[in-house]
């Protein structure tokens, strides 16, 4: 099991695997773009450098839980400076597939779009740098009380234009930080795994009872296209890494402060 931990991109997500590793006796540093969060991560024991700092090399084990496939690229051409540590996981997206019909599993094709190909592109650079070592997680959308789809909503006024029948992928942050320390600690994972909580609603489902509960006027939405809803396999994370999600109903997204 690893002892220190480095994660780049120490926030959200970030913050929640550095404290619980630190809780479980580890050590970990955490790097971020400015110090605005360092006297939070500190105080969860957190050791905390800006980013623009030199990148420790002294950790057994590393989370890049940087947002943005440009960002990430840039984490990587760092990294490339010196060698891979143990364990090495990326946080990936479910924008990987795009809207896919169906089923979709870890090895089902990136999307035939420049989103999702960027995406791709980074993971095959981050496999190529981490070797046997790396573990990419794609992630759903995270949510938690104030953050997510809802307070976006709550923000906005109306929901982002999108067809209806699209699936609404999503996971509470709560459980996608427990998957990210079982990548972190398992002995022999698999190189990809889906990080969602199914079922996920339709943008339809989702946006009505939101709008119901914000007192919002009903969702439009563009016109249905007549495809089917995504849907997410996730045999292989429950046999590895989360067996129970805490937060396994998509309607907690709906809690609103």
């Amino acid at each position: 099991m690893s002892t220190s931990l480095l994660v780049m991109g120490c926030g959200e997500l970030g913050l929640r695997v550095a404290s619980r590793f630190v809780a479980s006796g580890g050590v970990a540093v955490g790097l971020t773009r400015t110090d605005l969060r360092h006297k939070e991560l500190l105080a969860h024991g957190v050791t905390a450098r800006v980013s623009s700092e030199e990148v420790p090399s002294d950790h057994d084990a590393l989370l890049i839980s940087v947002a943005g496939h440009a960002a990430q690229k840039g984490v990587l051409a760092r990294l490339r400076e010196g060698q891979a540590p143990r364990r090495s996981v990326l946080i990936s997206s479910t924008g990987y597939y795009g809207w896919t019909s169906g089923l979709v599993f870890e090895d089902t094709p990136a999307a035939p779009d420049g989103h999702a190909l960027a995406l791709a592109a980074v993971e095959a650079e981050f496999r190529d740098w981490s070797g046997a070592g790396g573990v990419v997680l794609r992630l759903a959308g995270l949510y938690r009380l104030g953050r997510g789809p809802m307070s976006a909503l709550q923000k906005s006024k109306s929901p982002p234009l999108g067809p209806p029948e699209k699936t609404l992928a999503l996971v509470h942050y709560d459980d996608a930080a427990t998957a990210v320390l079982a990548a972190l600690s398992a002995p022999a994972p698999e190189a990809t795994y889906l990080v969602v909580t199914p079922p996920c609603p339709t943008r339809r489902d989702f946006y009505h009872a939101a709008c119901v509960l914000l007192d919002l006027p009903t969702p439009a939405f563009d016109q249905d296209t007549g495809r089917s809803p995504t849907t997410f396999d996730t045999s292989r994370l429950r046999r590895d890494l989360l067996p129970i999600a805490r937060h396994s109903r998509w309607q907690e997204a709906l809690l609103h402060e």
